[in-house]
């Protein structure tokens, strides 16, 4: 009988303990600080960018080649919650958009944000494909076109551009900013150097710190100089580089660990 009341309270310490862990974990989530999280995921193979703003909504840029990205979620999102506001396709290459169809398929997805004009390509068709099953809407933009996420926090469409003069080494793919008070974000990704040169002639810069992202490594072969010295970043990073989170409270960006 002894041996069973403690067996009993053991239980009640056990179940007591995990109650108050979760409740831990549910308030980082649910009542964090409002602010502004980056995540640049450091895929094997790819290009992915997570986005969660100060009112908890979601932002997902590229899905990387595989179902690496999974993983990578599951650490910055709760498991008790799968959803995403935003999945953001900025590319028809593989390695930006694989992982996407897995993602599609594991999370509600709200809308989906790709350029009016694209390339083509099996991988983009099947996900084309598995948007259109899952019933989710998808707007295409073209630069100039800006999308209120909420309060204080927009994104501006920098590219593609209908008039350009695209080729096979300048390709219509997606670049963009996220405006959060006097902070900006830069996503460049696989950009082009003269998209990237396109881009700075046309590019009005608000006073107050920015960041910018390139795909794989920021070496000066890829990327412009002159875009470099417009934006003059706090912080520039890259796919190649370790997995990375920055913050920003609409002052100032800081980057943590």
């Amino acid at each position: 009988m002894k041996n069973l009341k403690r067996y009993q309270k053991f239980i009640f310490l056990a179940l007591l303990l995990a109650f108050c862990a979760f409740g831990v974990y549910f308030y980082h989530f649910e009542y964090r600080k409002p602010l502004l999280e980056i995540h640049i995921f450091s895929l094997n193979r790819g290009r992915s960018v997570f986005i969660r703003t100060p009112q908890n909504k979601t932002i997902l840029i590229g899905g990387g080649q595989n179902t690496e990205v999974i993983r990578e979620l599951t650490k910055v999102t709760p498991f008790y919650k799968r959803k995403i506001d935003y999945i953001i396709i900025s590319s028809v290459l593989p390695a930006q958009i694989g992982g996407l169809i897995e993602v599609i398929n594991r999370y509600e997805v709200e809308e989906i944000i790709m350029p009016k004009l694209m390339a083509t390509s099996t991988i983009l068709t099947q996900l084309q494909k598995e948007i259109r099953k899952q019933k989710i809407h998808a707007e295409e933009v073209l630069k100039g076109d800006i999308i209120e996420i909420e309060k204080d926090l927009k994104l501006n469409i920098l590219f593609p551009y209908k008039d350009f003069k695209f080729n096979k080494t300048s390709l219509p793919e997606l670049g963009l900013s996220l405006e959060y008070s006097s902070t900006t974000a830069y996503f460049i990704g696989n950009l082009s150097k003269t998209i990237q040169k396109y881009i700075t002639k046309n590019l009005e810069i608000k006073n107050g710190e920015n960041i910018i992202e390139f795909y794989n490594s920021a070496i000066d072969s890829k990327v412009s100089a002159e875009l470099i010295e417009k934006i003059k970043p706090k912080f520039i990073w890259s796919t190649k580089e370790k997995t990375m989170h920055f913050i920003s409270e609409g002052d100032r960006w800081v980057k943590i660990k």
